[in-house]
């Protein structure tokens, strides 16, 4: 994430210190951002000749000391581990100046019960989705002891940067669209695990029915077009219960002990043989930006 959030960021005007303990994933991270670039000036959403000073931007370094100066928002990417969070969070409050807002991008970690600093105020979550250069969405949490100032200023700066922020006024594992996620996959591990549906037919149906509703009225305005009468029917109905929290999934997981991850190993649900991982990636943002563009933002 962390050459995608420092390329938003970049491309937005801002000047980026992006710091890794490795000079190796640094530069990985460039040629990753410069790649995305690339990638959206073909598409003719930004002008090539900017992609320069758009890299410029972005001041790469293995010194947290010198990553932390003088900064004005740190947006916290590192592994998903307590304890390591915990220690870079309490390097960064000393290093950083008092005026500073710590941003986590955690996943699912409730930062708010182990991170330890002198400004519990400006610490808050801002959790943004895959590939975050595209996707507008970013949620952002607020901690017990999160003040409304340093959300707000998150807020307006999300927007500045064309994104969609939506604010969890407190935390929940998982936040918003990752619970979505695990019910929605219960479910569909169930269909294929029962051969009830294949993979590409699943993904057909959701693409073409649940996902494009969504994006017109998402969850509960569709239930306003549809009736709130039929969706209490539907909950009273005891003809379509959901699938039991503790259902174990099996073909996923057959997958797992195989070693096939997905785009990242050549297969998954489906056969990524003959592309490498960043074709893929292309092929899936070039969707993205034309219906970005499409719906005006982009």
């Amino acid at each position: 994430m962390g050459s995608d959030l420092s390329q938003v960021y970049a491309q937005a005007g801002y000047q980026v210190s992006l710091y890794s303990r490795s000079q190796k994933t640094l530069d990985k991270a460039i040629e990753l951002a410069t790649s995305s670039l690339n990638t959206e000036a073909e598409q003719g959403v930004i002008d090539a000749r900017q992609i320069p000073a758009i890299i410029s931007r972005i001041k790469t370094t293995t010194s947290l000391e010198e990553g932390a100066r003088d900064v004005d928002l740190v947006v916290e990417s590192i592994v998903e581990n307590a304890d390591e969070k915990k220690k870079i969070f309490k390097q960064l409050d000393e290093l950083c100046p008092p005026r500073a807002i710590f941003a986590s991008n955690t996943s699912f970690l409730n930062i708010f019960d182990f991170v330890e600093t002198s400004r519990p105020e400006k610490v808050l979550i801002a959790h943004w989705y895959t590939p975050p250069h595209l996707i507008p969405l970013v949620e952002v949490v607020k901690g017990p002891r999160t003040d409304n100032a340093s959300v707000q200023l998150v807020v307006d700066l999300l927007r500045k940067l064309n994104k969609k922020p939506a604010v969890m006024e407190k935390f929940i594992p998982g936040f918003m669209i990752n619970r979505f996620q695990v019910a929605l996959q219960r479910e569909v591990y169930y269909l294929v695990d029962n051969d009830y549906m294949t993979p590409k037919e699943i993904d057909e149906a959701a693409r073409w029915g649940l996902a494009l509703r969504m994006l017109v009225a998402g969850i509960l305005q569709r239930m306003d077009y549809g009736g709130i009468d039929v969706s209490v029917k539907n909950l009273r109905n005891p003809n379509t219960q959901p699938v039991p929290p503790d259902y174990k999934p099996k073909k996923i997981f057959e997958l797992y002990e195989k070693g096939h991850y997905g785009v990242k190993t050549g297969r998954g649900w489906y056969d990524y043989s003959g592309k490498t991982q960043a074709e893929w990636n292309r092929e899936r943002d070039l969707v993205l930006i034309k219906l970005l563009k499409t719906l005006g933002l982009k």
